[in-house]
Parts: structure tokens; C-alpha cells; sequence
């Protein structure tokens, strides 16, 4: 039985299903097509939540929600099955003068370190594709595996200019050398129910009708949308002309390494910069006030910020974080060190940090230049609350 079929009620399937066919009956509002239009970040929301599951699609990883110990990466398309799955532009300097097996083989192993790294860090054990597929006067629901390439088995591989295709004798993939970007062919994937959709032909009056009235001229909106929680970014780097970014060997994430006193061999801390503090020190509580800190497994670590000068965030013990970095995310020796070249491997080099609440935190890795996108791009207030801040954007589903 599918992960759609076992792990959700019937109301909420029912519900979910009502919804796809509200939201594609407005489809006129963005197209005239016959089929209805469902944007993805829509698709996903909605997902979440009928079907009760945890939104994760602003976390660059390979899962766009959780359900229990299942990650789903969440799909909507029209016409070819052959569907964009993972990016790695930032990677490309390490595989582009590779020959063409080569080139498919370490592309593979990058996809399935993401997948793996997704599910260890959020406490996976499986994972799902959930799809939805629209055609005419239709939107199809459907699931497959979210499976692993199977390096081993990879064969018939066929390059035509930047287009690269191979197979490992379960799915077809596509590898645009140009656009650093992979596809799997859905062909194979299993329709599980299907949602008829009215188009109305004209949404705009519905929306005039229902949903506003007008008060001395001004448009009054029945509800108020959502404020984006506040939210910083940390790096899991640093930065000079002569190395470029590179994890500290003796500090940081690293800091088991540091001599002076004894150091368990998980000690570790979050370095925070000087320049950070000058922006956004307001955002975090004062020195040594401690605060929960909330793990993308759901599992919760007392923090705090500290050191002179307020130059790092530590758990309480620090060694706390070390555990998760060393045995759960990386899952490496204690006595390897982490590298930005780790890092990379990923697609990750800086942290997402959001208020929750008053001393309430969660932390959640971001994709590579996040952290340099939020400082030049951010803003903050008198009241220390974050605006812009950053870009999102999934990894890859």
C-alpha cells in the first residue's frame, strides 16, 4: 500500500482532494489553458495542510514535507514525465571536465548524498515521490518510490550536445550538462485517484464578489495574510582573499580540535560574525540567557549565545551540538574533520535560524550563498525585527 493510501484518513484525503479542485478552478486567474494551473509552492502548501504533514519546502532539501519518519518531495506538472529532480550549480566545478561516465556517476553519487543526508537529518526512513499531474478538466494523483540511483547498475548512457541520458535498470534520467540540472522520467509512476476541476470562467468577479468589499473607497480584505516568521542566517564557514571559504581546523564546527583545556570530542558551536552582530546581535536574546533550540528531527537542544564579543551560538553541553552534526547529519568520525568541501557536497554552507516564539528557535540548513545573499540584501528595524531576509528556494524534490 502506498504512503498516500495508509498514512492518510479518508477525510483527509477527501479534503485534500476538494481543495485541488477549488484552487485549479481558478485557473483562469494565471492561464487559459483547458488544464488547470497549480503553482508548486501551492501545490505544496496545500499538501501540508489537508494532509497534515510538516512544510519543509523552504529547507533546500531533498524532501519537501515530512509525515512521521516519511519524506515526500512534492511534484506538480503538466504534459512530459520527464521532471527536474536536483540542481547542482554549485558543484559543477568539480565534475564539468570529467568524461561523460564519469560525469554521470559522480552526478548520481552527489543525488544520492542529498537523499541521504535528508533523511538522516530529519530522521527519515522512507522517502515518496507524491505527484500531481494536471490534464485536461483533471488533476491525477499519483506516488512513486523517491529511490536512490543505483551507481552500480547505471548503463545504456548516451550523450547528444549538453543532454546526457542513462538509466540503472529501474528509472530513465536526464543530465542537462548546461543547466547543471537532473531529470527523472515519472513514467512508471502509480495513478492513485483523480480529481475533476471546473475552470470558472471568471474568477476575478468571484474574487470581487466574495472575498472584498469596498469601505470609503478602500479595499478591505476579508482576513489578513500571514507574516513571514523572522528569521537570520548564520554561516558554517569563513571567509579570506588567500583561501576562500573554508571550515576553521581548530574553531567552530571544529572546535574539538582547539588545544588549550581538555575538549570533549564533540564539542562545537556556530560562529557568529562581527558584522552579523553590528545588523541583527537584537534578533537572538542577550548573553548566557539560554533558549530552546528546536532540530529539523524535532528534537530540542538548550542554547545560548556567548563568548566575548557574543561571537558564537553553543548548546547546553556544547557537545549537544556536535552529536547531531557528527553523528546524525555527517555521519562521520569524531575525529574527522568537517570541511567546507562536506559542506559542498550537500549543496549547504549556511544555517536558517527562526523565532518560533519568545526564546524559542529552530535551526535548519540553507543552501550554498544564502548566508551572503541575506547580509546584502536584509534590513533591520529599530525593534530588531528581520526583513527580505535571504532567499529560498528548494534544492531539489
Amino acid at each position: 500500500m502506498t504512503f498516500y493510501e495508509s498514512d492518510n484518513t479518508d477525510f483527509e484525503k477527501n479534503y485534500y482532494k476538494k481543495m485541488l479542485a477549488l484552487i485549479g478552478s481558478l485557473s483562469n486567474l494565471f492561464s487559459s489553458s483547458e488544464r488547470p494551473y497549480l503553482a508548486s509552492r501551492v501545490t505544496e502548501n496545500v499538501f501540508c495542510k489537508y494532509l497534515d504533514a510538516e512544510n519543509l519546502s523552504r529547507s533546500d532539501i531533498t524532501a519537501d514535507a515530512r509525515k512521521g519518519h516519511t519524506g515526500i518531495g512534492i511534484k506538480t506538472w503538466v504534459g512530459s514525465n520527464l521532471q527536474k529532480i536536483a540542481e547542482f550549480n554549485s558543484q559543477k566545478p568539480m565534475y564539468e571536465n570529467l568524461k561523460t561516465e564519469e560525469m554521470v556517476k559522480y552526478v548520481s553519487q552527489l543525488r544520492n548524498d542529498r537523499i541521504l543526508f535528508t533523511m538522516r537529518t530529519y530522521d527519515l526512513n522512507k522517502m515518496v515521490y507524491h505527484c500531481t499531474i494536471r490534464d485536461k478538466g483533471i488533476i491525477k494523483v499519483a506516488e512513486c518510490p523517491l529511490e536512490l540511483i543505483d551507481i552500480d547498475k547505471i548503463n545504456s548512457i548516451k550523450k547528444n550536445r549538453n543532454i546526457i541520458t542513462f538509466n540503472d535498470r529501474k528509472n530513465n534520467y536526464s543530465f542537462n550538462t548546461s543547466k547543471s540540472t537532473l531529470y527523472k522520467d515519472f513514467k512508471n509512476i502509480q495513478i492513485l485517484d483523480t480529481v475533476k476541476v471546473k475552470i470558472i470562467e471568471d474568477p476575478f468577479l468571484l474574487l470581487e464578489q466574495r472575498i472584498l468589499n469596498s469601505k470609503d473607497g478602500e479595499i478591505v480584505f476579508a482576513g489578513e495574510l500571514q507574516k513571514e516568521k523572522e528569521h537570520v542566517f548564520l554561516p558554517l564557514y569563513t571567509f579570506t582573499k588567500e583561501r576562500g571559504k573554508y571550515v576553521q581546523e581548530k574553531a567552530a564546527l571544529n572546535a574539538r580540535f582547539s588545544g588549550g583545556r581538555k575538549r570533549d570530542i564533540y564539542e562545537a558551536y556556530i560562529a557568529i560574525s562581527k558584522e552579523f552582530n553590528r545588523k541583527f546581535r537584537p534578533f537572538f536574546p542577550p548573553s548566557d540567557q539560554p533558549f530552546k533550540l528546536i532540530l529539523p528531527n524535532g528534537k530540542e537542544l538548550s542554547a545560548k549565545i556567548c563568548q566575548q564579543g557574543d561571537k558564537a551560538l553553543m548548546t547546553n553541553p556544547n557537545k549537544d551540538l556536535g552529536h547531531w552534526l557528527i553523528d546524525d547529519v555527517f555521519k562521520i568520525d569524531p575525529q574527522e574533520l568537517i570541511t567546507y568541501e562536506m559542506l559542498e557536497k550537500y549543496g549547504i554552507d549556511s544555517v536558517r535560524i527562526t523565532k518560533e516564539d519568545d526564546l524559542v528557535y529552530s535551526i535548519d540548513f540553507a543552501k550554498i550563498g544564502s548566508y551572503e545573499a541575506f547580509m546584502d540584501s536584509s534590513e533591520i528595524d529599530s525593534t530588531g525585527i528581520v526583513d527580505n531576509a535571504g532567499s529560498d528556494g528548494t534544492l531539489d524534490s
